[in-house]
């Protein structure tokens, strides 16, 4: 049997945000040095917050405006790339740990360790530090939040079904014996296996005592027995009548389908954000002048 507990263990600190500034001598805009900064996300959810902060170092320093601009995940890093090469890079810009060091090494980030302390190293986990890292050992960014995968679900079709709750005991055949009973009983989907990585078939893999990158990161575990039995039941989830196919999904956002209850469970992310730290950074990083070109 094996067991869904197991899965927000192994990918907390596996993505995790954070914001970093274009360097001042191979990137940004020029709007930095009138006062003008552009701050480039890819969740609308977050503009609010992030606008907020913005503003609070406006009223603080009235000759420095944050703009907080807000492109979709679908197309963040094709125009974060674009722009890069034309060497036209956001002031200030959401970073993701599988980037890092793209961009820090091609000297594309502002060098932001002699903004950190003891104190402000005392905030953040060694793994969110180590994140926030370039090849050489040098920060180059502020962690955003960290995140950690979890399975979520809808306790009304549960009910409906007389299905118990998931808890920490659950396996794999508690999972799919509730997705038919909840099917059965509502009619709707039971466990929605979507095509993705991190909030897909990672989860099972490791739970199977499979990997996707070895320890030393020298070598695939694509062919490791133990991989491929775990692919292949999450791949196998989507024969069932009480799981979407992939057509479905390439219709409906796994996200949108879920909130409008038309499935019972699904593997989400639970966030944890740092904004007043974020904050404090902006006031040193605007203060410091690397916001920008010089």
């Amino acid at each position: 049997m094996k067991h869904l507990k197991r899965t927000a263990l192994v990918l907390m600190a596996a993505a995790m945000a954070f914001t970093a500034t274009a360097c001042g001598s191979s990137g940004g805009s020029d709007a930095g040095s009138d006062g003008k900064l552009t701050m480039q996300i890819w969740d609308n959810s977050q503009r609010e917050a992030m606008q907020a902060l913005a503003d609070a170092y406006h009223e603080k320093n009235p000759d420095v405006t944050i703009e907080v601009q807000v492109t979709s995940w679908d197309e963040y890093w094709t125009k974060l790339e674009a722009a890069a090469g034309s060497g036209n890079l956001p002031d200030i810009f959401w970073m993701h740990t599988n980037q890092i060091l793209l961009y820090a090494d091609s000297g594309m980030l502002a060098d932001v360790t002699d903004l950190y302390d003891d104190d402000t190293y005392s905030h953040y986990s060694d793994i969110s530090i180590a994140n926030t890292q370039g090849s050489d050992g040098r920060m180059y960014g502020v962690p955003k939040d960290k995140d950690t995968v979890c399975l979520v679900y809808n306790k009304e079709m549960f009910d409906q079904a007389g299905v118990a709750y998931p808890d920490e005991n659950w396996t794999w055949d508690d999972l799919t014996e509730a997705s038919q009973k909840i099917y059965d009983a509502t009619g709707k989907y039971g466990y929605m296996a979507y095509c993705d990585e991190q909030l897909g078939y990672w989860n099972f893999v490791y739970q199977n005592g499979g990997y996707i990158l070895n320890e030393d990161k020298t070598a695939a575990g694509f062919d490791n027995q133990a991989t491929i039995d775990a692919m292949k039941f999450y791949i196998g989830l989507q024969d069932n009548e009480w799981c979407p196919d992939q057509t479905y999904f390439a219709e409906t956002a796994p996200g949108n389908a879920f909130f409008s209850e038309q499935g019972a469970t699904i593997i989400g992310l639970l966030v944890l954000n740092y904004y007043p730290l974020i904050q404090t950074f902006i006031l040193s990083f605007s203060k410091t002048k690397t916001f920008g070109a010089s």
